[in-house]
């Protein structure tokens, strides 16, 4: 009777751990899938806005036409509308990829807000390779632990950059930021959170390992105690399609690193 006491409370152990690790997949993917419709409604405002520029001559025709009349409280009705309509709201140009714009955009505000210094240097169609899931899920993760980390640090900043490796298929993605400690921890030497319940935190790092996997890449974290900085540094080989002047030879073993 006790060895299948034992047997019955282990069997549910383990279907409560399985249902667990289930559960909070679930939220992963959702948590991805969130954020991928995010950015696309950014894409979405972004292209709202070169449709108004595209549309100022007819707007300013319609202005003539009521100064003509003179309708100066029609008119100046009509310019505040204009002025308000989100369309006409800067976005800035960090990157010429339009998703990864989006993203890092988010990012730098967020940095402005909690001021943070934040320095983006993202070499031109260098991720076009990368899917929007895996470019969201990658760089979302990348940058929420970075912000976490520098918070409430002063002069904190981040930089992100991503390069080519001279003569390689591989992308090289290096995020360095503050950090006050080094968040490296266990036998694992894998990030810890700061977050109150661990058991819901951690999943950022698998997704980011399930993307560098992908995309046969490789990831070294490390902490650097003088400058109280956290560097992440990632390859991703691109496919030989999109890269179709690799030759083994000419492999180069230097690291490109952020400027």
């Amino acid at each position: 009777m006790l060895a299948i006491n034992l047997l019955v409370f282990a069997f549910n152990q383990y279907n409560q751990e399985k249902h667990l690790k289930y559960t909070q997949m679930q939220l992963l993917l959702q948590k991805e899938s969130d954020s991928i419709q995010y950015y696309e409604m950014l894409l979405s405002q972004h292209e709202n806005q070169s449709i108004l520029i595209h549309d100022i001559k007819k707007h300013l025709q319609s202005i003539d036409i009521l100064n003509a009349e003179k309708e100066h409280d029609k008119i100046a009705i009509y310019i505040h509308q204009l002025m308000q309509s989100s369309d006409l709201k800067e976005s800035p140009r960090l990157c010429d990829h339009d998703m990864l714009n989006a993203i890092l955009s988010r990012y730098q505000r967020q940095c402005q807000q909690k001021q943070i210094a934040f320095y983006a240097d993202i070499r031109s169609r260098i991720v076009d390779f990368i899917t929007a899931a895996d470019l969201t899920s990658l760089f979302c993760n990348l940058l929420d632990n970075a912000v976490e980390a520098a918070e409430n640090i002063p002069d904190a900043y981040i930089e992100i950059s991503a390069c080519h490796r001279e003569k390689t298929p591989f992308v090289v993605i290096t995020v360095v930021n503050s950090s006050r400690k080094n968040p490296l921890s266990g036998s694992g030497r894998k990030p810890a959170t700061s977050k109150p319940d661990k058991c819901k935190h951690g999943f950022g790092i698998k997704s980011i390992h399930k993307i560098v996997l992908k995309y046969q890449g490789e990831i070294q974290m490390y902490y650097d105690g003088e400058s109280l900085t956290f560097h992440t540094i990632i390859t991703l080989k691109q496919p030989s399609s999109a890269f179709p002047g690799y030759h083994p030879s000419g492999y180069l073993s230097e690291r490109c690193m952020a400027q």
